[in-house]
């Protein structure tokens, strides 16, 4: 991606092998990048376990906060689509406890940006199916 399109708000998908760069080091024993965005300097992927997310600080950029949201917790999803002067957003709700069928669950969520260009309805499809079987799963007898 060329620093021209990031700095234009250009989310786009990365390749597997630049996706391995940027994510290899945060990668658990088996598990796989399926997909992964970057904007610039921040982005995420979606592996077989999880989303992993890196917010670059700073004006270098070589600060970063990682945050993982297992996919097996997400229990909603939220999209909203772009307007003349605002962007995208997807917004994933999901369960916080260890515990997903604790007498008391509590939640989080998180909301992804996306820049007005970018179709945000593949991933609402897919982190709706996901959400959509966590919920059965979870209702399950």
């Amino acid at each position: 991606m060329g620093i021209f399109q990031g700095l234009a708000g250009n989310m786009q998908q990365i390749s597997e092998q630049e996706a391995h760069g940027e994510y290899g080091q945060w990668l658990l024993e088996h598990e796989q990048i399926q997909s992964a965005y970057k904007m610039l300097r921040d982005g995420f992927c979606i592996t077989n376990h999880r989303i992993i997310t890196l917010d670059r600080q700073g004006a270098t950029g070589k600060k970063a906060r990682v945050r993982s949201i297992a996919l097996h917790a997400i229990v909603d999803v939220t999209a909203e689509t772009a307007g003349t002067m605002d962007d995208s957003e997807i917004t994933l709700t999901y369960i916080t406890t260890p515990r997903l069928r604790a007498n008391v669950v509590e939640y989080s969520s998180y909301t992804f940006e996306f820049p007005r260009n970018f179709d945000v309805a593949a991933l609402y499809r897919y982190f709706m199916a996901v959400a959509m079987g966590n919920v059965a799963k979870l209702n399950e007898s």
